[in-house]
């Protein structure tokens, strides 16, 4: 019986021990999210969000094939790991804009060198699917990562410290990239973490973000949730690709013999909405408009409608057009473009 007395409270004490340090360890872990341990972060881009940049995506919250944002929506990718602030268009990367440090710390790495083109495969990028990039180290096992940046545009060097705001290169479409923009990710002991909500990529979504978000006073704001958006709307003579890398200026050109074609670029459409073409002519009434209800919808949408042209050709002028999306029939988002015979 002493025998086994002793070993009961040997094992009392090894559990208790066991216990006690899986105790502090999750202690530790809390302590990492709490307020005043928490990373504050500005907008990475310098960039006027809902005009001059877009959010494309977000951090994807559901653990299995499926996809949800941090407010349940469906704003990202399966596994998306970060938040994508998008350029318009390819002629808005070659002006430039400049991607900027979200908080001070050390740049842990670079690369940079990769071109600015779509790839033919992921395995053509030999694992380097983020493109050109910066890592920064904060502190407290916090981390920012930017990736796709345009070729030659890192600025900084490994070892570098950085304040909050400091350039580090610019948008651009290098590695796994279809468009130019920067995908921006966070990480906490070596965990993606949504800056929306502060909970780790796969937690649960639609939980109040009041005191959670990593965002700074003022950049919350310029980030708010924005499920549906109209990227870009063009006038064309023809068709463009649906692929923005594979647009040019010449895309615009319009010819007085030629269809005139209203084409749109929308993220986050829902089945059920509905979409309103509409252009008019230089004497301000239709020549043509054309309404459906989007079947299936999807996080990118390209669209267009159009008319052939008369037989005696388009009246020079002034054409503007119209798109508006709908939904519950309310008007979610429109957008209009101006082009001239």
């Amino acid at each position: 019986m002493e025998k086994t007395s002793v070993g009961f409270k040997h094992a009392l004490v090894f559990f208790s021990l066991i216990f006690t340090l899986s105790w502090l360890a999750l202690a530790e872990n809390a302590l990492s999210v709490t307020p005043q341990n928490r990373l504050s972060l500005t907008l990475p881009v310098n960039c006027e969000v809902g005009k001059t940049c877009l959010v494309q995506k977000l951090v994807d919250h559901d653990a299995s094939t499926e996809r949800l944002d941090y407010r349940c929506g469906k704003l990202t990718t399966d596994g998306h790991d970060g938040v994508d602030i998008r350029l318009r268009t390819m002629k808005d990367m070659q002006v430039g804009y400049d991607v900027i440090a979200a908080a001070g710390g050390r740049v842990l790495r670079i690369r940079d060198g990769m071109p600015d083109i779509a790839p033919l495969s992921n395995s053509s990028l030999n694992g380097k699917d983020a493109g050109n990039g910066v890592v920064i180290d904060h502190g407290n096992g916090w981390e920012t990562q930017y990736s796709h940046l345009r070729k030659g545009s890192v600025t900084v060097r490994p070892g570098q410290d950085v304040f909050a705001g400091q350039a580090l290169g610019q948008v651009g479409m290098s590695g796994n990239a279809e468009f130019p923009h920067l995908h921006f990710s966070v990480r906490h002991n070596g965990k993606a973490i949504d800056p929306y909500s502060g909970a780790t990529q796969g937690g649960a979504c639609n939980v109040s973000t009041s005191n959670a978000s990593l965002w700074a006073p003022g950049s919350d704001r310029l980030l708010e949730y924005n499920p549906t958006a109209i990227i870009t709307t063009g006038l064309a003579s023809a068709i463009p690709p649906k692929s923005v890398a594979n647009r040019t200026d010449g895309d615009e050109i319009l010819s007085r013999n030629s269809p005139l074609i209203l084409w749109v670029d929308v993220i986050g459409t829902k089945p059920g909405d509905v979409q309103e073409f509409k252009i008019s002519g230089p004497d301000g009434k239709p020549v043509h408009t054309y309404e459906v209800t989007i079947a299936d919808g999807g996080l990118s949408w390209f669209a267009y409608s159009g008319k052939k042209a008369p037989a005696t050709g388009w009246l020079p002028g002034r054409y503007l057009g119209s798109y508006i999306i709908k939904r519950d029939g309310k008007i979610i988002a429109r957008s209009e473009v101006i082009q001239n015979f």
